[in-house]
């Protein structure tokens, strides 16, 4: 997030996301595969061809990231709908998020994936760590290509999914459009 300076926009002025192409363009997310809570192996390789957002939270215990994560879940049929997939990496270990997951089997499961990086290697692949090597909150917009296109890293989770779906779809027609 960028500080607030005198050229700012006013408070109420809505929010933009950016993209985070640099000169030489966007670059390639880091590649991954990690399990979820049913031994089942989940990688980025799979989601290659469409878009995707990934999300990093901060395992079951952290209200923020079920806010988050449920904020996401509300809109993942509009997601779909869109071709972006979801998907969000945890701290918790497979078991662990076996057990969070157990409410909303009853339900038909969870919308989007779950998968476990207990050790933090990814969350350190995508520099979702703070200098003492703890987890911090992250949510990428990866496009077909496997690029990431918008990023957002912090001490709190991101939870506008309205607004990232549509400012998505903007960056990705935008992508689409200079092929």
């Amino acid at each position: 997030r960028q500080l607030a300076s005198k050229n700012a926009p006013a408070k109420d002025a809505p929010a933009k996301l950016v993209s985070v192409t640099k000169p030489g363009g966007p670059k390639p997310a880091p590649a991954w595969s990690l399990p979820d809570g049913f031994g089942k192996t989940k990688s980025l390789d799979q989601y290659k061809g469409k878009p995707v957002v990934v999300i990093f939270y901060e395992g079951y215990g952290c209200i923020q990231c079920a806010k988050q994560l449920n904020s996401f879940a509300q809109k993942a049929k509009e997601f779909a709908d869109a071709g972006i997939d979801l998907v969000a990496i945890s701290t918790d270990s497979p078991e662990d998020l076996k057990n969070s997951l157990e409410p909303y089997e009853k339900k038909g499961g969870f919308p989007f994936p779950l998968v476990s990086d207990a050790k933090l290697d990814i969350f350190k692949a995508y520099r979702c760590v703070d200098f003492d090597n703890q987890p911090l909150h992250g949510t990428f917009l990866i496009d077909a290509q496997g690029r990431v296109r918008w990023r957002e890293i912090g001490d709190r989770p991101f939870n506008d999914p309205a607004l990232l779906l549509t400012q998505g779809k903007q960056l990705l027609n935008v992508t689409t459009a200079s092929r």
